[in-house]
This record gives structure tokens, C-alpha cells and sequence, in this order.
């Protein structure tokens, strides 16, 4: 014997207050119903006791404390969706190149202010073994007691994927984003124990620098900048003399040429034959440069205002800048030729000048000293990561190299790659960390200087144009204001003017390197040359696949797996090793300094016997 009990509803029920009257009697009688439920049980008690929980139910949800639930539980998620639009207008905008923004949703909030209660919750109710749960976990449906638990309880409840599944709901990954991050701290500090084992504590062994007493060999820095000087006085004494009339158009232009490049050939003249440390001469080689473009963008930009006077283009200039001085707001050519003009835009972290520059309002001290703090804390963490790690791999490499008579192998470079892979990578963030973050914004808070966007989100990069226009800022800007829209203008296409944009960085690349270690190399000259390629495979994917991973997969393998890390064995091959055998044998070792990668050059190098071994 069962008893059944139905629940059913009025059909004029669904019918609206403002339908017509004739539609609703003629489409329905007032005895129709629609039946909802239909429940069946042998139990009287069990059918009574459920008939009187649907009936509190139903008087619950008329009364005005589920109201005010609804009500709360509205607002409650009306916050929770502005709270994530915020968060996701908050984050940036992918840019043309680059992955789409990854973020983490806010946790949500306990509800503990939003329970349901019927009003006779009070009451004693019997046993049951059914629940009124629409909870689809059933191990969390009356977890807390184990009499809601029978042996025939469903535990299935619905069809449902897998989390990690594509048609899965959406996860939130921060545990294995903390596994990751666990790995990566573990891996990498085994790898510090290992090196530590086998070479000591070096940074123990590290001492500071002699002085001599050749002023090129005690303060090359301070030395090479006293040699800036006479540079940047004469540019400036070259353009007074054009804003006042005094020297001709062509004849000051030709002046001002000549002494900008020779800013650049006499800086690489002293490093070459007088300063042997690389690190000093990388150092006085880099702000050689910087100093070189900094004049051509002095000189093409006044000769711009000097030009355009009728135009007014230092008023369009000013209209488009924001955050002036009082004083730069009514600042117009030739009023802006001063010393301390001249000065101010030598020392500012750009490399394009204006009539005027975007300013803060003060000097934070306590910015400027957390900036030298962090300064000094990754300059430590570098010199013990190129002490411990990069330079005993690199002696290894040495001694490798002696034992094969320096001849190197595809195995031989593959293997010290990947070892120098990590620690690159890590000096490489660091160099970046420390230069473009820190020492700019060092020198934008003692200078007032206000534009402080040196970088962008170059990390995103899913094109290899992408990462050269987002990675160094000031000389972007340089780039495409002084040499790639100065080629289009004279009829090169777009192409070309990007080739001629790629050869120049490769020079330069080429000459920062080359120079400080006294030795001409390809090798960063052509790594340059071979990425125009990588641009258009990477451009290609991006428009194939919109979003994908794939085209910042091949940036970060192209840079930290293969790149950085052949080019430092190419170089310490040739310098190094080179250096070594002429320490040891007195003679330098041709095959080295021959070694370019031409077959001509190897065969001339065979041809000659002058084979390092044989020297």
C-alpha cells in the first residue's frame, strides 16, 4: 500500500494582468491545474511529515524574512559582479602582439548572513533519509551527521565533466601557480648548492680593484665623461650660434653631424686602445651611445623649431604635453638653447629631446632612497650570480675547450647552453630590473622627469616586433622619430625602412660588445639579423592565432634557451679561450681571432697552419 500526494498549480496562474480578458476564458477554466511534483511512499508518517515541510516551505517563502533574504542575496551578488567588472577593467588591455590579460578572481565571501530557515525549523520532525538538498555534491549534503547518510543514498546525482576538462566550469589554478613557484625555488637553489660544493663561496674570493696611475686605467669612467663634455659644450655653443644667425644652415647642420659621430669614434677609439677592463669599457661604450643619439635628437629636433618658426611647432609641442612647469608653458625657441637646458636633457632618463618635458611636482627622498636600497640589494644578488654560477661554468667551458685543443662541438655547445640558460635568464631580468626600472626611475625622481613609462608589458609578447617596440622605450622612440619616418619621408617603403631600423640596431648591438672586449665578433651582428625572420613567422601565428601562447613560447625560447645563452658561449669561446692561449703560449691564437662565420675565413685560417694547437 502507498500513499501518494501530488502538489499542482492554477493554471490562470500564469496568466498576465494585462492580457485580454475574452483570451484568458476562452484558453482556460477555473478547475484547470498543472501538476508540479508527485510523491509516493508506504509510510503515513513520512507522507504526513512531508506535506507539512512543503507547507512551511510555501509559508516561508511568503513571509517577509525570505523577502529580505531574496533581497540581501540580491545585493550581495550585484557586489560581486561589480566587484569582478572592476577588477577586469583594472587590469591592462592586451596591445596589438602581446597575450590577453590573465587574472585571479577575488575569493568569494561566506554567506553567513543568507541562510534560509523555514519558520518551523523548531519543530521536532522524525527520522527521514531523504533530503530536500538541491545541493549536486552529496558528500556535502548533512556532512555533519551520519544519519543522513544510508546505504542506498545517491551519490551521483547528475552528468557532469571533469575539472580539468575543456567543457569543465571555470577553475581558479593558485595552488599549482604556488606549486610552480615552490619548484622553481627548490630547482633553482639545489643548483646554487651544487655550484657552491664544487667551486667555495666565491663571492670570498672577489677584492676590489687596483688603482694605477694612468688616469684612463684609475677612473676610465670619470675620464671618458669629462671626454662627453666637449661634445655636448660644442653642440651647444653650434646651435647658438645657428639661433642667433651667425653660421649658415648647411655649414652648422655639417658641424653639428660631425661632432655627434665623432662623440661615438673617438669614445670607441679610447676603449679600444686604452681601456682593457670590458666591463669599464661596456659602460663607458653605452653612454658613449646614449650621448651620440641624445646629440642627433638635440640637433634634429631644434632644427625642426628653427625651421617651422611661422608654424609655431614648439606651441603645437607645448599643447600636446601635459604636467608643465610654469615656466616651460611659455618657453619658445630659441629660448630653450641654455647650458643647463642642454644639461638637463643629457642627464634625463630619454633619449628624444623637446622643447619642454612633462615634470612632478617635488623630489621624493624617501622614493630616491628605496630606489638606491633596491640598487644596491640586486647589484649584490647580480655580481654573486655571475661569481657563483655563470663564471665557473664558464672557466669549465675553458678547460673543455683546452682539453679538445679548441675545437668545439655541437654537443659541447649544447650542453653548457642549457647550463647557462637558467642563470642567464636570471641576469637578464636582473640587468633589466636594475637599469630600465630603477636606475631611469632614479634619475626621472632627482630630475623631476614626470614621462616614466621606460618599458612596457614586453613579458606578453607574442611577436618579436612586439618585444623590440615594447622592451626599451627611449630607444623606440628614438628609432622611429630620428631613422625609420626620416626613411619613409625620403621614399623608402615601410619594409625597408624597418630593414634599415633592424641593421642599425645590429651595429650598434654589435659595437657595444665587440668593442669593450677588443675583439670583432658577427655573432650579436647576425642573432639580430636572424630574428626578421622570427618577426614575420611570430606576426603570422599572432594573426592565425589570435591570443595563443604560441608566438611568447617561441620569444621566450628564442631569447633565454638559444640566444643569450649561444651568443655568451661564442663570445667567451673567442675571448676567453683566446686569451688564455696567449697567456700561456705568448702568441695569439689565429684560428680565434679568424673565425667569423664564412667559410672563406675558416679555409684562410686552415690554409695559413696557424691552428691554436700548433701555435
Amino acid at each position: 500500500c502507498f500513499h501518494v500526494f501530488s502538489i499542482y498549480q492554477r493554471a490562470d496562474f500564469y496568466n498576465d494582468d494585462d492580457q485580454d480578458d475574452s483570451t484568458s476564458e476562452a484558453d482556460s477554466s477555473p478547475n484547470e491545474v498543472v501538476p508540479l511534483l508527485r510523491f509516493s511512499t508506504p509510510s503515513l508518517a513520512e507522507k504526513t511529515q512531508w506535506m507539512k515541510l512543503i507547507s512551511e516551505a510555501c509559508e516561508y517563502c511568503d513571509s517577509d524574512e525570505f523577502i529580505a533574504a531574496e533581497m540581501a542575496a540580491s545585493v550581495e551578488a550585484e557586489r560581486r559582479k561589480r566587484q569582478e567588472q572592476e577588477m577586469t577593467r583594472a587590469m591592462p588591455e592586451a596591445t596589438k602582439g602581446t597575450l590577453p590579460p590573465l587574472y585571479f578572481a577575488p575569493p568569494s565571501l561566506p554567506h553567513n548572513n543568507l541562510k534560509r530557515v523555514p519558520s518551523g525549523m523548531n519543530v521536532k520532525r522524525p527520522r527521514l533519509y531523504r533530503t530536500t538538498s538541491g545541493n549536486l555534491d552529496a558528500d556535502k549534503v548533512e556532512s555533519r551527521s551520519t544519519k543522513g547518510y544510508p546505504p542506498s543514498k545517491p551519490m551521483h546525482r547528475a552528468s557532469q565533466p571533469s575539472y580539468l576538462s575543456a567543457e569543465g566550469p571555470p577553475q581558479s589554478y593558485r595552488g599549482f601557480f604556488n606549486l610552480v613557484i615552490i619548484l622553481l625555488i627548490v630547482s633553482n637553489f639545489r643548483l646554487l648548492l651544487d655550484t657552491v660544493k664544487s667551486e667555495g663561496f666565491i663571492l670570498k674570493q672577489l677584492h676590489m680593484p687596483r688603482l694605477e696611475r694612468d688616469p684612463w686605467e684609475d677612473a676610465p669612467l670619470f675620464s671618458g665623461f669629462i671626454l662627453f663634455q666637449v661634445f655636448l659644450l660644442t653642440s651647444y655653443f653650434i646651435e647658438r650660434l645657428l639661433s642667433k644667425g651667425i653660421l649658415g644652415e648647411g655649414l652648422g647642420m655639417m658641424l653639428h653631424y660631425t661632432m655627434a659621430h665623432a662623440c661615438l669614434v673617438v669614445s670607441i677609439a679610447v676603449v679600444w686602445n686604452f681601456v682593457d677592463n670590458p666591463a669599464i669599457g661596456g659602460t663607458l661604450m653605452l653612454h658613449a651611445c646614449i650621448t651620440w643619439m641624445k646629440l642627433l635628437s638635440y640637433v634634429h629636433a631644434n632644427q625642426d623649431y628653427r625651421l617651422s618658426t611661422e608654424l609655431d611647432t614648439y606651441k603645437a609641442t607645448l599643447a600636446l604635453i601635459e604636467d608643465l612647469d610654469e615656466d616651460a608653458q611659455r618657453t619658445h625657441y630659441p629660448d630653450n638653447i641654455t647650458i643647463s637646458n642642454m644639461y638637463y636633457f643629457w642627464f634625463a632618463p630619454t633619449l628624444t629631446y623637446q622643447i619642454a618635458f612633462p615634470r612632478t611636482k617635488r623630489v621624493r627622498l624617501w622614493k630616491v632612497a628605496s630606489i638606491i636600497i633596491r640598487m644596491l640589494c640586486v647589484l649584490t644578488l647580480f655580481t654573486f650570480l655571475v661569481a657563483q654560477v655563470i663564471s665557473p661554468n664558464l672557466a669549465s667551458l675553458v678547460k673543455d675547450l683546452e682539453a679538445t685543443h679548441g675545437v668545439y662541438t655541437v654537443t659541447i655547445l649544447a650542453h653548457y647552453g642549457l647550463k647557462l640558460s637558467i642563470s642567464n635568464t636570471y641576469g637578464w631580468l636582473l640587468v633589466f630590473y636594475f637599469y630600465f626600472h630603477l636606475y631611469l626611475n632614479l634619475h626621472g625622481e632627482l630630475l623631476r622627469f614626470g614621462d616614466r613609462v621606460f618599458y612596457k608589458d614586453w613579458w606578453n609578447s607574442s611577436e618579436i616586433g612586439a618585444y623590440w617596440r615594447l622592451w626599451n622605450q627611449p630607444v623606440h622612440y628614438w628609432l622611429v622619430r630620428h631613422l625609420y619616418f626620416p626613411c619613409v619621408r625620403a621614399g623608402m617603403s615601410k619594409g625597408m625602412a624597418t630593414l634599415v631600423v633592424f641593421l642599425l640596431s645590429a651595429i650598434m648591438h654589435e659595437v657595444l660588445i665587440s668593442v669593450p672586449f677588443h675583439m670583432v665578433r658577427p655573432w650579436s651582428f647576425l642573432g639580430m639579423l636572424m630574428q626578421i625572420p622570427l618577426v614575420g613567422m611570430t606576426k603570422y601565428l599572432w594573426k592565425k592565432m589570435p591570443g595563443s601562447s604560441v608566438g611568447n613560447v617561441i620569444f621566450w625560447l628564442t631569447f633565454c634557451v638559444v640566444g643569450q645563452p649561444m651568443a655568451i658561449l661564442l663570445y667567451t669561446i673567442d675571448y676567453q679561450y683566446g686569451k688564455q692561449t696567449f697567456e700561456t703560449t705568448g702568441v695569439k691564437d689565429v684560428a680565434h681571432l679568424c673565425r667569423l662565420p664564412w667559410k672563406f675565413w675558416v679555409n684562410r685560417c686552415d690554409e695559413s697552419g696557424m691552428m691554436g694547437g700548433e701555435l
